[in-house]
């Protein structure tokens, strides 16, 4: 059995840490290969990643053509048996190309709970005609997307993995919490409700910080939101910093508002962290944060509920403890990099 996972590019990303962990825990018993499509951004810790895990990688050089008859070649050279496809991308051109030549199982890879109307179209023809089944990570995505024409009987349902080892880290006393939220800067985050949130705090007069880890287009957007709500004192912004852990390990609680997600991986870190989580009721959240246990869910575009939620945890820090230690647990027990492999091992066994 040869086994290669191919994703589009190696940036900041969930899609992307799951490859890398997904081809590293493979490796372990079978031959397998990352391929990654272009090199164009490769974060220097996935770099590191690579190196410490000795994870077989290969990137595609070139024209559009000459990766994709490289891609053929490599499929045919190495008889590979098994492609996991990540992306849009990779589901049409390694579906399509581990189909001429010969690969015995081509798994697609949808990551959200939505598809976006432009993506939709190719996505269903790769699921229904291309890909021998498609893997979501998350349950959400499978119930709306059998409404939309996707064939239910080539779904399948492999929620994230994470590396939990050890213990909560522990917290350095300080007087003001610090709330952390770590994610691009896309509308679909719907940083307005979560600055609307924290300008709630601020009315109520409450002591704290909030910091904002991320990059993209919204970015001058989202400055100038700070501004207009009079938050520059309270609210702190890093472009794709370096020490994203670091920064989880700093917090005492982890807000997020998306509109819609698959299965969070920015979540699962701050579990990871022994943070309680405050999160909007879409995608798979609800498997990860358990209301009232280990955080709170609430609805979207909500930002008085989602404030005094935050509240409840900035007054209470015997709260924010234990609520982070049972989301750890909780983490431990359900979603630990062990169980995400196991499920992929099941399926390459069955299959």
């Amino acid at each position: 059995m040869v086994i290669a996972v191919f994703i589009k590019e190696l940036r900041v990303g969930g899609a992307e840490k799951q490859s890398l962990l997904l081809a590293r825990e493979l490796q372990k018993e079978y031959e397998t290969y990352l391929i990654v499509w272009s090199r164009n951004i490769l974060v220097s810790h996935y770099q590191d990643f690579i190196e410490q895990h000795g994870v077989r990688t290969v990137f595609l050089e070139g024209t559009i053509l000459k990766k994709v008859a490289f891609l053929w070649k490599f499929f045919r050279q190495k008889r590979v048996t098994h492609l996991f496809n990540f992306l849009l991308l990779n589901n049409l051109v390694g579906g399509l190309v581990g189909r001429l030549a010969g690969v015995k199982k081509i798994y697609g890879g949808i990551r959200n709970c939505e598809i976006v109307p432009s993506k939709l179209a190719w996505q269903r023809f790769l699921h229904n005609n291309v890909s021998h089944y498609t893997i979501f990570n998350n349950v959400s995505g499978t119930v709306q997307l059998v409404n939309q024409g996707f064939r239910k009987d080539k779904m399948l349902v492999i929620q994230n993995g994470i590396d939990v080892n050890g213990s909560i880290p522990e917290k350095r006393g300080k007087t003001v919490p610090v709330i952390f939220t770590a994610a691009r800067f896309l509308p679909q985050k719907d940083y307005s409700t979560a600055l609307q949130a924290i300008k709630y705090l601020k009315e109520k007069k409450e002591n704290f910080r909030y910091v904002i880890a991320g990059y993209g287009q919204q970015e001058a957007e989202i400055k100038k939101m700070i501004v207009d709500l009079g938050l520059s004192d309270f609210v702190e912004v890093k472009i794709a910093p370096p020490n994203i852990k670091e920064l989880y390990h700093q917090a005492d609680i982890y807000l997020t508002t998306s509109l819609r997600e698959g299965f969070s991986n920015s979540i699962m870190e701050a579990l990871a962290s022994g943070l309680p989580v405050v999160a909007t009721s879409v995608g798979d959240n609800e498997y990860l944060v358990e209301d009232g246990k280990n955080g709170f869910v609430l609805p979207v575009k909500a930002p008085e509920k989602i404030g005094e939620a935050l509240k409840k945890l900035i007054e209470n820090e015997t709260m924010i403890r234990e609520m982070g230690q049972t989301g750890y647990q909780h983490l431990k027990e359900k979603f630990s990099t062990r169980h995400f492999f196991n499920r992929y091992k099941e399926l390459l066994t069955y299959e």
